[in-house]
């Protein structure tokens, strides 16, 4: 990954790397796209809004699925940001919509007509099934995403103490969905539950132009936290299961 603590100017701290940091991870969903998959002119205004609601921090830089409605997206969103250093966009295969068969993407798209959730319900529901033997399971995107946040927080290790970036990255609905469906603690009823049955649990899957933000945090020591924001809620994570799902996947990648 891009080293970019060089574009990140040094402010006083005691140490010089990793004390202090923020970097916060934001999976947006793309905006509002057309009847040929684009990115339509009220998906750009979407993304445009986005971004000038964003707090201005030391730098931005993108992310983005390799489909061209989620690089739209960023571009938009990162043109419109108030940060005075925007960094080059990359891609990111890890959060792009992953392998799957002819006969899934037809149903999803059939499925994408009927309700604003009811196609991501209906792939979330296979948990750590595969929908049929070429398309990838929840569970499998699950830790595509743990993956990049694992190296994400690595980052933070290499930027300047005090560094204050954001991280934008462009996805598609029901993805960054299927990690918090296996880390994301919540309380109900008293108790606290690692993930949810259903979308709706949380509010429904992701809208246009939506996101969440996963945000790492390292102390003047150089600990680390890890929070989920997610339409005004904070809420904690399951890190013993970040940390297996990144490794699953690292694993899975040595293996081809």
């Amino acid at each position: 990954m891009e080293n970019e603590s060089r574009f990140i100017t040094t402010p006083e701290s005691q140490e010089r790397f990793g004390r202090n940091v923020e970097i916060h991870v934001i999976f947006v969903r793309h905006g509002e796209k057309g009847g040929e998959g684009e990115l339509t002119d009220e998906g750009k205004k979407q993304a445009s809004g986005f971004g000038e609601n964003l707090e201005n921090k030391h730098a931005i830089k993108g992310y983005s699925s390799p489909i061209q409605r989620a690089m739209d997206t960023v571009e938009h969103i990162i043109e419109n940001s108030p940060h005075d250093k925007k960094l080059k966009t990359r891609i990111r295969t890890e959060i792009g919509i992953p392998p799957s068969s002819q006969e899934f993407y037809k149903k999803f798209r059939e499925l994408e007509e009927e309700g604003a959730d009811t196609a991501a319900e209906w792939f979330l529901s296979f948990g750590q099934e595969r929908p049929d033997s070429e398309t990838f399971s929840p569970h499998e995107v699950a830790e595509a995403f743990a993956y990049m946040i694992a190296k994400y927080s690595k980052m933070a290790d290499k930027l300047f103490s005090g560094s204050n970036i954001d991280l934008v990255n462009g996805t598609h609905q029901g993805l960054p969905e299927a990690l918090l469906k296996e880390v994301l603690k919540r309380e109900v009823d008293g108790r606290e539950v690692v993930g949810f049955e259903k979308a709706e649990d949380i509010g429904g899957a992701l809208q246009f132009a939506e996101g969440m933000e996963f945000a790492i945090r390292t102390d003047e020591r150089g600990g680390k936290s890890l929070k989920v924001i997610f339409r005004g809620q904070e809420y904690g994570i399951d890190m013993v299961k970040l940390a297996e799902l990144a490794k699953a996947y690292e694993e899975r990648q040595k293996q081809g």
